[in-house]
């Protein structure tokens, strides 16, 4: 029996790699930020906080990127930027991964926010706004909520 893998051209490789690989580091390092502003949220520790927006602007923005560049790259690849109307699960996508880049500049900007005032107020842990922390966390919750769905339709391909 030949599977899918022998019958997919090889030029496919590098572009579906990419955007596979980009699609697993932001949903691991959104979950990591996700837990760390919930952390923050919940004792006002600055250093969690800190922690979470690193995470955001090393992790999750450039795996974001990755998962965009390299999904342009194989729709192209395989003839789906020529559509007039893509498949409902490259729709599906799109609309997942611009609404979730969306929620994680919100969820950074309001991280780094609340990371300034804090340092504004010489640094003490119990001022920070645990409001705006905890929003940051639900949107990165919502984020990866978005991309589990992205990730059903991706490998599901529903109609």
């Amino acid at each position: 029996m030949i599977g899918f893998g022998t019958i997919r051209p090889g030029e496919w490789d590098i572009p579906l790699f990419l955007h596979v690989l980009g699609a697993f580091v932001l949903i691991g390092s959104a979950a990591l930020a996700a837990t760390f502003l919930f952390a923050a949220a919940r004792d006002g520790s600055t250093s969690n906080l800190r922690l979470a927006l690193r995470t955001l602007t090393i992790g999750v923005i450039p795996a974001w990127i990755v998962l965009r560049v390299a999904a342009e790259w194989i729709a192209d690849k395989e003839g789906f930027a020529d559509l007039d109307e893509p498949p409902s699960w490259i729709n599906i996508g799109y609309i997942a991964s611009e609404l979730g880049f969306l929620l994680i500049i919100v969820s950074s900007l309001l991280a780094w926010f609340t990371l300034r005032r804090v340092r504004a107020d010489d640094g003490d842990a119990e001022a920070a706004p645990s409001s705006a922390v905890r929003a940051a966390a639900i949107l990165l919750a919502v984020v990866l909520v978005l991309q589990v769905v992205a990730l059903w339709a991706m490998t599901t391909k529903p109609t």
